[in-house]
């Protein structure tokens, strides 16, 4: 019997923390043991396409949606962190966040969560 691939879902914070902090998105393979996959939730994408932001911000948020483009997309909607949460209570899965209190609501719940650490690296909660 073939193992299931866990899918590991991307907040929009973490993507813009990733890319302030210098740390690849793909580093989530370093940390993730099983097998796994990375998709972008299409009101992620949205939502920060649709932040309003300056300065080195600005030019990391169009980076990023660049680097987004090569992942698989995911059809969620409304707010980010009430469907993530609401996927995780239906579907054995790994969010990447730095909101602490959607990772604590997480966490309640059973889901890994990954974060940054330390501005340096990401960590398997």
């Amino acid at each position: 019997m073939a193992s299931s691939s866990s899918p590991v879902l991307i907040d929009t914070n973490f993507v813009l923390s990733c890319y302030r902090f210098k740390i690849p998105l793909d580093e989530i393979h370093q940390v993730v043991e099983e097998k796994h996959h990375i998709m972008v939730p299409e009101n992620v994408l949205a939502e920060l396409r649709n932040l309003h932001l300056t300065g080195s911000d600005r030019e990391g948020q169009t980076v990023m949606l660049l680097i987004l483009e090569k992942y698989p997309t995911m059809p969620l909607k409304g707010p980010v962190d009430r469907s993530l949460l609401d996927y995780a209570a239906d579907h054995p899965c790994i969010i990447c966040t730095n909101d602490r209190i959607l990772r604590g609501a997480l966490k309640k719940m059973g889901t890994r969560v990954i974060m940054v650490r330390a501005q340096s690296h990401l960590v398997l909660d």
